[in-house]
Parts: structure tokens; sequence; C-alpha cells
């Protein structure tokens, strides 16, 4: 065997035009591999993740499949394999005929029966990744010097693109998160306090009653701050993964939530032990949804937490016994995004989805009548996945607040009790009130007395549109006909109300 089908020169500027091209770090990786097998004649070659403190070993990008070895995707024992060898020297390791290069007794050889290995160790940000092969069956003659030099500089590009690859991912998995607490604390915050402020404004002539559901609401943000403030913390933090013995931090994440929750019940059904590396963060991850599931659970709630060891790492099953997660949260959990019409209601959950997405992982939520289960389905290793919806999510949010806060109709978000929790500057020419003083006040005290409220908004929470007209008892003593479209739920419990003055129409009308 020898590389005489494709001259040095014509290989490394085919390399090179393929790292500097668009495309994947997969896409380029196998067109890599593949010049690479022109190059040095092989049957195969393929990129592997391998830790040797782990013992893992798994091949990540391949040139078609290979007689004796695992297709993508898929492990074989570690001992099993030349890479052991390779993460463990300074050096290539060059075999062009095992046997006769001592390797006949070797586990590799014995179990795959290949003749020829070249392997090359790939260092990211300093630490050992895995390595990059070229095998064959039959034996050759030595690789040369070029050869080897070529099978390096496959390693070493590929190194810069995984570099480069893991640096866009922390870049965008910050602008996410910037893009979820800003989003979160925008809308619930506001909210809240808007509920809040109208109640406050009620106290000095009403019962206590409205005291009671201000200091609520205030509760409610000052639980939504300190969450935001541990996710910045969790996304920020940069520290190694770790062995973790899985079944013991869910035993000690269970009597946590059991001292917070006394009157909940959990029972853990688990493998005697499962080890996987796992950041420290993972911790908060079981504890949200454990948590959660303590919280909307029963009374008394019942909690089951399943622990199955996977071919690829472990599931982690949390069931409890409630109504169900909303539709909502179980659509941000699959998307792992926000849009203006689909958001949480907190950060719990996004806690627990950053955190575990952070590991390479899922979390999917199976809502029937007996409950919920949230499944966390966790790699044997820490990999980091990239949102590419970025760009379009920021595209649609500013045309939503743009379309919003400058529509020349009065635009009105109100909540299920029927108070508004968000208006544009044209409610003044509608409700005779500038919009930061209609937050929190129930749109009924704009109605006149004869009106029937309470059926009309029954009725109108069981639609999905609704066009009519209405007189509106303004702030400045005006009444005004106003015609308007309501649209319920545009997000879960929220509704808009857009209306637009058609008084001096219907005087004209009268005459």
């Amino acid at each position: 065997m020898t590389g005489d089908s494709l001259t040095s020169q014509a290989a490394r500027e085919e390399l090179y035009d393929i790292i500097r091209g668009d495309g994947s770090f997969e896409t380029k990786a196998q067109a890599a591999l593949d010049i690479g097998v022109r190059f040095l004649s092989a049957d195969s070659g393929y990129l592997a993740r391998v830790d040797a403190e782990t013992e893992y070993w798994e091949i990540l990008v391949s040139t078609e499949p290979f007689d004796g070895e695992a297709p993508t995707g898929q492990e074989i024992d570690f001992e099993l394999s030349y890479c052991r060898r390779t993460v463990d020297s300074d050096e290539q390791i060059t075999l062009h005929d095992a046997p006769n290069q001592g390797w006949a007794d070797d586990p590799a050889f014995q179990a795959q029966g290949l003749h020829c290995y070249h392997g090359t160790t790939l260092i990211v940000d300093g630490e050992p990744y895995g390595t990059v092969c070229f095998v064959a069956e039959d034996p050759r003659g030595e690789f040369s010097d070029c050869e080897s030099l070529f099978a390096e500089m496959i390693a070493r590009l590929l190194e810069r693109e995984l570099e480069r690859q893991q640096h866009e991912t922390e870049l965008t998995r910050q602008a996410n998160l910037t893009t979820v607490l800003n989003r979160v604390l925008r809308h619930n915050l506001r909210n809240k306090l808007s509920i809040a402020r109208g109640h406050i404004q009620l106290m000095a002539d009403s019962a206590t009653e409205s005291g009671e559901i201000a200091l609520q609401s205030v509760d409610t943000i000052i639980e939504l701050c300190q969450k935001a403030r541990d996710l910045d913390q969790i996304i920020s933090l940069e520290t190694d993964p770790e062995p973790t013995d899985i079944t013991a931090l869910v035993r000690a994440v269970a009597e946590r939530v059991i001292s917070q929750h006394p009157n909940t019940s959990i029972e853990i059904d688990q493998v005697d032990s499962v080890t996987v590396s796992v950041l420290p963060s993972f911790e908060r991850a079981l504890l949200e949804l454990i948590e959660n599931a303590a919280k909307h659970g029963g009374p008394p709630s019942t909690i089951t937490v399943c622990i199955t060891e996977v071919s690829d790492g472990v599931e982690i099953r949390v069931s409890d016994d409630g109504p169900g997660l909303a539709p909502q949260e179980a659509k941000v959990l699959e998307t792992g995004s926000e849009t203006p019409l689909t958001h949480g209601s907190g950060l719990g959950l996004w806690i627990s989805h950053w955190i575990v997405t952070g590991h390479g992982g899922s979390i999917d939520a199976t809502v029937t009548d007996a409950g919920t289960t949230m499944t966390i389905s966790l790699p044997q290793q820490t990999e980091s996945t990239t949102d590419s919806h970025q760009p379009t999510l920021k595209r649609a949010h500013d045309q939503y607040q743009a379309a919003f806060e400058e529509a020349s109709d009065a635009m009105v978000i109100v909540d299920t009790e029927g108070r508004i929790i968000e208006a544009n500057p044209a409610v003044a020419d509608v409700y005779g009130v500038e919009s930061q003083q209609l937050l929190g006040r129930p749109i009924a005290e704009f109605l006149p007395e004869e009106f029937d409220y309470e059926g009309a908004w029954s009725r109108f929470q069981t639609k999905d549109s609704e066009h009519d007209t209405v007189t509106i008892v303004g702030g400045d003593g005006v009444d005004r006909r106003i015609e308007y479209t309501g649209t319920t739920n545009i997000v879960p419990g929220h509704h808009l109300i857009v209306g637009r003055d058609i008084s001096k129409r219907t005087d004209r009308g009268s005459r």
C-alpha cells in the first residue's frame, strides 16, 4: 500500500479547502478522513472520543464502516481498541503489520484482526480528547514520514475545528441565556409587579385580602429573581465533569426535598450504582425536577424516581401524581427555546433544561391522567449542544415588540382575572389613562355599571377570538364607543384586546 494515488501537495490543498469551507464539524471531519484514507491507502478512518480515566471509547465520525469495528455512535470495549495505547503515548502509533511488530497478543489485534493502524492523539483545550485513526485489514509497507505528517496535520486541523465549535457553542448558550433572562424577567417580573400595584392601590380603603395577594406576588418576584441569578451562575461556571454516583446523588436530593416538603413520599427504583461524569450543577437539575414534582403533586405528593443504566449513559425518570405539566412548559422543554407566544412560567424547568442540555442530554415530558413523568437522558460523557434558531427568535421578538409598542390601536394584555398586565402607549386615547397607570387595574373598572361583565368575561374565555363594540368609561371622565377584537391565550392565560375609538363614526351615523 502507498499513497501514490494522491500527491501530498494535492492532499494538503484539498484538506485546507475543506477546513476553510462551510459546514458542520462532522461534515468537515468526515471529508478530512476521506482524504486521509486515500492518501494513506487505508480501508477506513475515524475520529474517536477517548477517555482513558473512565475507559470510554466511542466513534464520533467515520468513513464507511469496516469489518471488526463499531459503526459511528456505538462503542466497543476500551481494552479492545488500539486507541488506548495511542492516548497513553507521546507519539503516533503506526502499525503496518501488527503481529510482526510484536502486537500479536494485544487484545485489540486479537479482537479486530487489523494489521494496519495509524493513530494520532487529539488535544483540545490542552487536554487529551480522542484520536484520529486510519486502519486496514491487510499488512503493508512501513508508513512514511510524509504519511505520518499528513495524518498529524489532519488531527491538528480537526483540533482547531473542535475548539472553535466548543467556543461557538458557549457563545450561543450565553446569548440564549440573555434572551431567556430578558424575556422571563421582562414578562414575569413586570406582570407580578403590575398585579401587586393594582392591589396595593386598593389597600388604602379595602380589606386585608388585597394586601395578602400583593405579598404573594412580591414573594414570587423574589423567588424568580433568585432563580434567574442561579441560572446565570450555572451557565457561566467553568468546571470539569467528574465521575459521580447518580444513585447516591438522587438519594441526597430526595432527602433534601423531603426535609422541605415533609408530606411528600419519594420512592427510588434504581440499580445498585451507576457512575456518569457530570458537572456539579447536575445536582441542581435534579433538585428542580423533584422539587417541582413535590410542589405540584398530591396532596400528599407521591413521587417515584427510576434510575436505569443504558448503553450510552443513564436515564432518570421522575414521576408524580399531580394534574400534569402545562402544555406550554412541555413545549419549552421540547424546543429548548422561547418565542413571543411560547414561554415557561418560571425558571425552574429552564434551569434543568440548560444544565441537562449542557451535558449533551435531554429532558422529555410525558403527561397522562396519572400525572407527569420527566425523563432525563444523560450520556456517559458531557458534550455541548448549540441552538441554531437564535437569530430567528430575536427577529421574531423584535417584530412583536415593535408591533405592540408602535400600534395606533389601543392594545392591552389581561390575565385570567381580567387585570391589565401590559398596555401600549395608544391606550391613553381609548381608556383616558396613560399606559403605566393602567397596569394591575381590572378591565371591568372601565365598563358601564349596567354591562354584564361576569357573563361576557366567562363567554370570552371560551372562545379563540371575539369582535364586537362596547362603551369604555374613560379614566378622564369621557365615555367612548370602542370597536374591539379580543384574542384569547396569545400566551396561555394571557389575552390580547385591541380597541379603536369609533365614537366620532357613531355620532356621524346617528345624525
